[in-house]
């Protein structure tokens, strides 16, 4: 079978796959259309005509960069759920096995967190008022774990590229050449140039452009050349300047490097097809994605979207062939330049988890200096990231704030550390202490933690909570459930603990199609039919959230007779809330 009649015959069964329902398992409504165009992008720019040789990094593209480049006015949520529908279709027609399908899902989760705090505007130089706008970042995250500043600033002066910056500046300043200065600092031929502006730019040294000889600067990429340099006002400074001063110097090279390095790369060569002015605007979505990383070659495919962008298709991608048999691939040189600061951290294949090793190739993620500058710029930007205590002082509290606003990967660590330093009891007794001084939204996050973490052995914490408030009825039947009994709940208390379940799920309610599939799934799963007495009683719930709740399935349930039997609930609960 010829590639053009493979790809027909996977159409043909996708149109199958979707027609039949078979794609109907979520909680969402499939756009046919939307899910055709994700497989025709895959061919046609990822070169997979065979969805058995979908690879790490391909979903990752399609999210980030082709889906949104082809449907610029479609709902991001959508672009989500036609991915996922695909990932599906790949495995439930036998084209990858489970293995496969399980780290292509978590590579899209990853590709999800990514693509909502992506750039709204690539990050360029003079465009950086407001990170949180251009990165289209939520007011809140975390907490999140970091070093102290002191710590921070000892890695900080541990860099091994500014470390060779300030020996090569040093060089100058003793009257070698450029050439020599850079022999001297163990600066690789390609980055001559890089690190002769980085070292002008952070102020080692200030270069004498009218004292410049033009015949000295051939051949080097420094447009300065061998021109005579003095000391720079921060020559002094590192790394044996304070802390404050040290994280400053070094988050203006991190800056100076993603907007500039490849930017100037491509004027010393001339390159005038490609335009690398914007290819950073991966490094917010690696900062969201922190503990699990992305993909470099994913990386690289965004970066070659944003530098063609004004190019064909074909040109494109002739172009930064081009470029990559002679320079390098820039996603590499950068990344490269980024490791030798210490602002990522890059995994080969086989070095890490055996999900990296499964997927191959290199996993790039943000270290903790890298986070700690991106986070220093979001919090000017009106964001409000909080930092997590010591490990021995973390509390259930900020476990839970974990859960809700984590980065990436965040919680499993976090989660790890803290269970593993108390008994399954005291955890248990925390937590459910937690879930019953909060909010329904935190209340479902911290009984979420108790069942996620812990086993038979918190059954005793379970049985003490059985008369708290707020958590007394989740207790009875978490309890009825272990033994495989009946919880003896009333029609009452089964009312208040659906209002408590349902109340959680409202402030994701945001207006997003995603989000109001979500509740309506929700909402059909707690209440059918054979429970419409329940709604018809939950007005007597003795819950904050309850008019919110009944409100909500008015309406949004589709069964006609229960979102009217709530309707009608409401209106009750609003007026006994006036009396």
């Amino acid at each position: 079978m010829n590639r053009d009649e493979q790809v027909a015959a996977t159409t043909s069964m996708l149109s199958t796959y979707l027609a039949t329902g078979a794609a109907d398992e979520p909680d969402f409504d499939v756009d046919t259309e939307l899910v055709h165009e994700a497989y025709r992008l895959l061919v046609d720019e990822c070169g997979v005509d065979d969805l058995a040789r979908i690879g790490s990094g391909d979903l990752t593209r399609l999210l980030l960069e082709l889906l949104p480049q082809a449907r610029p006015d479609t709902d991001p949520n959508a672009l989500v759920d036609a991915v996922d529908v695909l990932a599906d279709f790949a495995f439930d027609g036998a084209f990858i096995d489970e293995d496969l399908h399980g780290e292509l899902l978590e590579e899209l989760d990853t590709a999800e967190t990514a693509m909502f705090g992506s750039l709204v505007d690539p990050r360029v130089p003079g465009n950086e008022t407001s990170l949180k706008e251009l990165f289209n970042l939520p007011d809140r995250l975390g907490p999140i774990r970091l070093p102290d500043e002191p710590e921070l600033a000892e890695r900080a002066r541990g860099s091994e590229l500014l470390t060779r910056v300030r020996t090569f500046a040093e060089q100058r300043l003793d009257g070698a050449s450029t050439a020599d200065a850079a022999a001297a600092a163990g600066i690789p031929d390609g980055d001559v140039a890089t690190v002769s502006r980085l070292a002008d730019e952070l102020g080692f040294i200030t270069i004498d452009l009218d004292t410049a000889d033009a015949d000295t600067t051939e051949g080097t990429g420094n447009s300065a050349g061998d021109a005579a340099g003095t000391r720079g006002d921060t020559f002094d400074e590192w790394p044996d300047g304070d802390d404050d001063t040290v994280l400053t110097v070094w988050g203006h090279a991190l800056n100076w490097l993603l907007a500039w390095s490849l930017p100037l790369d491509a004027e010393d060569t001339g390159e005038e097809t490609l335009d690398f002015t914007g290819t950073s605007a991966w490094f917010a979505p690696l900062f969201m994605s922190w503990r699990v990383g992305l993909p470099v070659g994913a990386i690289s495919d965004i970066m070659a979207d944003i530098a063609g962008d004004e190019l064909t298709a074909d040109r494109a991608k002739a172009a930064w062939t081009a470029w990559t048999a002679e320079h390098g691939d820039p996603a590499e040189v950068l990344l490269s330049r980024l490791a030798g600061l210490g602002a990522v951290e890059l995994t080969e294949s086989g070095a890490g988890s055996e999900s990296e090793a499964a997927t191959g190739g290199t996993l790039a993620r943000i270290s903790d200096l890298g986070a700690a500058s991106l986070r220093a710029e979001l919090i000017e930007s009106d964001m409000d990231i909080p930092l997590l205590p010591e490990p021995d002082e973390v509390t259930a509290a900020d476990l839970v704030e974990v859960l809700m606003h984590g980065l990436d990967g965040e919680l499993e660590q976090e989660a790890s550390t803290w269970f593993a330093a108390r008994t399954t009891e005291e955890a248990a007794d925390a937590l459910l202490a937690e879930a019953a001084a909060g909010d329904a939204m935190r209340r479902a996050g911290a009984l979420g933690l108790v069942r996620a973490y812990t086993g038979a052995e918190a059954e005793p914490a379970w049985r003490r909570a059985v008369d708290a408030p707020n958590v007394g009825l989740h207790a009875r039947n978490e309890l009825a459930a272990m033994h495989g009994e009946d919880t003896g709940l009333s029609d009452d208390e089964i009312g208040w603990l659906v209002v408590d379940t349902i109340a959680a799920q409202l402030p994701l309610d945001t207006g997003h199609p995603e989000d109001a599939e979500e509740l309506q799934g929700l909402l059909t799963r707690l209440v059918s039919a054979e429970t419409v007495s329940v709604v018809e009683s939950m007005w007597r719930a003795d819950h904050p959230d309850v008019v919110a709740v009944l409100t909500a399935l008015g309406d949004r349930h589709p069964d006609k007779a229960i979102a009217k039997a709530a309707r009608k609930a409401s209106r009750k609960a609003a007026d006994r809330d006036r009396s």
